[in-house]
């Protein structure tokens, strides 16, 4: 695992073409994975490990970044605290508030009504509530995993400020001769990471040849400004394995640790990770624009749309199942997209 440390605030913004001027605001959004990916590729192309690039030295089109092939795999990509991977709140998880009047996050339960089945979030022992609202913030990989055994009744929040704020800076642009003009000013609203957090990369594949390739430590560019960051290559498993038994109409849950691409429908996914399930609820949020600005051309790179870490499918098995806890689905995997955690209801 490769753990990195911005040394200063961070701007990972949409693919829009941006340029000083009166009323230009450019907004930071947290780091997609192909992201940090092409960041790691770009200090292994600096340093002239064309092989794990999949590059050949000579090649007229080795410049241009949509030619890159990573020789490596990367599992996913997270933010952590004090050195621990923490995980989007999964969002079958809400905010209710319990009879002591305070905020609790609790997983819904599905609920037979006389209108159909919906969902209620429970309130105490005996009580449920459709009363409820949707929550933002990050849990630990502890209480995620108890939360897949099914044994996670109230997730301890970890507050988004514990990990980054955004923080608002002025800046004016410069003509070509480096002089300021008027009318140029500009704003941007970057993302400062804590001074306890990091983003953490995971690799599927060949982490020793990246490694190799880029040492075991050192600087790295990141987001639209090209800030650096210092990266430390570190000895730590992800803290997710192992298989799941779920018998014949029996309920599960899939978790999205990452963005997740479809190349097709959910059931397409399914099939492409083995599972033989319907689907039951999908709870997930507005789409996330995958895309990119082409510098050469002036102009966005064609724009995918994935579904946000932290969506939950919730499945009913068709037959006995035997499934990989974690699996990867949908495009772009080798960039760390599609990451599903399987899960017990």
């Amino acid at each position: 695992m490769i753990e990195i440390y911005p040394n200063d605030v961070l701007l990972f913004r949409e693919s829009r073409d941006f340029s000083a001027g009166e009323g230009h605001v450019a907004v930071t959004t947290e780091p997609l994975p192909h992201t940090i990916a092409g960041a790691l590729m770009a200090v292994a192309f600096e340093s002239g490990a064309f092989a794990i690039l999949n590059l050949e030295r000579g090649n007229d089109d080795v410049r241009k970044p949509e030619n890159w092939r990573p020789g490596f795999s990367i599992l996913g990509t997270f933010f952590a605290l004090n050195g621990s991977p923490v995980f989007s709140l999964p969002k079958d998880v809400v905010s209710v508030k319990g009879e002591d009047g305070v905020e609790h996050l609790v997983p819904v339960e599905p609920a037979e009504t006389p209108v159909g089945e919906v969902v209620v979030a429970p309130v105490s022992d005996e009580t449920r509530t459709l009363h409820f609202k949707p929550a933002r913030c990050f849990v630990s990989a502890s209480e995620l995993s108890r939360y897949l055994a099914g044994k996670l009744r109230e997730f301890t929040e970890i507050d988004v400020r514990r990990v980054y704020t955004i923080e608002e800076r002025i800046g004016i642009g410069l003509t070509e001769g480096k002089v300021t003009e008027e009318g140029l000013l500009y704003r941007t609203l970057n993302l400062r990471m804590s001074k306890e957090a990091g983003i953490q990369v995971y690799f599927e594949e060949n982490e020793e040849g990246l490694i190799g390739a880029i040492g075991k430590e050192g600087l790295i560019k990141l987001g639209g400004e090209s800030r650096f960051a210092r990266f430390v290559h570190l000895k730590k498993d992800f803290p997710f394995s192992g298989t799941l038994h779920v018998e014949k109409g029996s309920m599960m849950r899939l978790y999205f640790a990452t963005p997740l691409i479809p190349n097709g429908s959910l059931e397409s996914l399914l099939r492409e990770a083995g599972i033989n399930a319907d689907v039951v609820r999908v709870f997930t949020d507005r789409k996330v624009r995958v895309t990119g600005w082409d510098m050469m051309a002036k102009m966005p790179k064609a724009t995918l749309y994935a579904y946000p870490a932290g969506t939950v499918v919730w499945l009913r098995a068709i037959e006995d199942l035997e499934v990989e806890r974690v699996q990867k689905a949908g495009l772009m995997k080798e960039f760390g997209y599609g990451l599903t955690i399987a899960g017990e209801f």
